[in-house]
């Protein structure tokens, strides 16, 4: 009899610390949880395009004969009481007046050095190093590219640096002399003839002889497979023409947009554009028109009214369009809940769980961009423990330890 009770004895225990380890392993499955930190992502959103600029625009008309020295830069807006450029009767009268030209902007330009007395004026030599440093490789890259222009402009641009470092650090006290030099050098008389136009706008020299035909008129029957076309044409500027004048500072371009970046395309969108070898300038814009064909090919048009070189000189051009940048706390999409009504996420709290609501800024593939909180109670922030897996989940619920 004892042997009896012995084994029910040992059976009973038995019992109950296999119905105790299966409780806790049902428990622990059942209250199983999976989390992710909540961290700070930013996504930059751009695409590159290749488009069609479409303005309002003249050709302006000049008698044939003579040199022409151009006065004005690309982009560079007239009146009809400026003169755009000097015509000259041989090819070395217009180049010694452009060397005139420059011997008056750098004895300009060291007369006003000059009455810098100011020693605030000169900024620090530090900056000053750095700026001679910066404008000497951007000289010798221009030269390399013989773009003369670019190097007539930076060896101003040095002459300045340098004439308020020698000011800055001593090395100088004046430039009388090197005045004098360039006074001496300047006849005073440039011996062209100023040529102006009766139209207004801004001034290019580039003429393609589509002046007339790519107008604004044209993008309500413009869509992605006959811009397709238009780009695929020779756009080469007509090296005997004279130029032309923007008339409207609004202008447009047409592009061509990528399948994966269609979606960040709509009507009224606010966007960046740079121009491919254009370095850092950029041009402000909006989305004005979207317009995707069958074949799936989007065409998107932007509306611009800042003018710049780039923005009159091509007809055809490859641009990075870059969107506004969204930053925040990123979350899996599998981890947003509904409570009552708001939308929100479940995360570890201590040893238990708690709801927090999200405010979604941005919704990707397999993710949210939610605002950013750094302590907030009811809000979900910085650093949280998102749980992204789990079951039987409520507000307060305990957590084992």
């Amino acid at each position: 009899m004892n042997r009896v009770t012995t084994k029910l004895a040992t059976a009973a225990v038995i019992f109950v610390v296999l119905t105790f380890v299966l409780y806790q392993g049902w428990r622990s499955l059942s209250q199983g949880y999976k989390t992710e930190t909540a961290y700070e992502f930013e996504i930059a959103r751009y695409c590159n395009t290749e488009g069609l600029l479409i303005r309002t625009e003249e050709v302006i008309q000049k008698e044939a004969g003579g040199q022409v020295r151009y006065l004005l830069e690309e982009g560079e807006k007239f009146r009809s009481d400026t003169p755009i450029a000097q015509l000259f009767p041989s090819q070395e009268a217009a180049e010694e007046a452009a060397r005139q030209e420059v011997l008056r902007k750098e004895r300009d330009l060291l007369e006003a050095i000059q009455r810098s007395t100011d020693t605030s004026r000169t900024a620090d030599v530090e900056t000053l190093n750095k700026e001679i440093a910066l404008s000497l490789r951007r000289l010798t890259k221009s030269a390399e590219e013989k773009d003369m222009e670019a190097v007539s402009q930076l060896y101003m641009t040095l002459v300045e640096k340098i004439g308020r470092q020698q000011l800055a650090t001593g090395q100088s006290t004046g430039f009388g002399e090197r005045i004098r030099e360039l006074q001496e050098q300047l006849t005073g008389n440039s011996g062209g003839q100023n040529l102006y136009s009766p139209q207004i706008g801004y001034f290019s020299r580039y003429v393609d002889g589509y002046e007339g035909v790519y107008t604004p008129d044209m993008l309500d029957q413009l869509d992605a497979a006959s811009l397709g076309e238009l780009l695929d044409r020779d756009y080469r500027s007509d090296p005997g023409s004279f130029g032309k004048s923007v008339t409207d500072f609004t202008w447009y371009y047409a592009a061509l947009v990528p399948k994966e970046s269609a979606e960040f395309f709509y009507e009224g969108a606010r966007v960046t554009m740079t121009f491919n070898g254009s370095g850092e300038q950029t041009v402000p814009g909006k989305v004005i028109q979207v317009k995707t064909g069958e074949n799936g090919a989007t065409m998107a048009v932007i509306q611009s009214t800042s003018v710049t070189a780039d923005t009159v000189s091509h007809r055809t051009a490859g641009v990075r369009v870059d969107f506004s940048s969204y930053k925040g706390l990123r979350i899996p999409r599998k981890a947003l809940r509904i409570l009552d009504g708001q939308k929100g996420v479940y995360v570890k709290s201590g040893y238990s769980v708690r709801f927090k609501t999200v405010d979604i800024l941005y919704t990707g593939s397999d993710y949210y961009l939610c605002r950013t909180q750094y302590s907030s109670s009811s809000q979900l922030s910085f650093l949280d423990e998102v749980i992204v897996e789990g079951t039987d989940l409520y507000d307060g619920k305990p957590i084992n330890p």
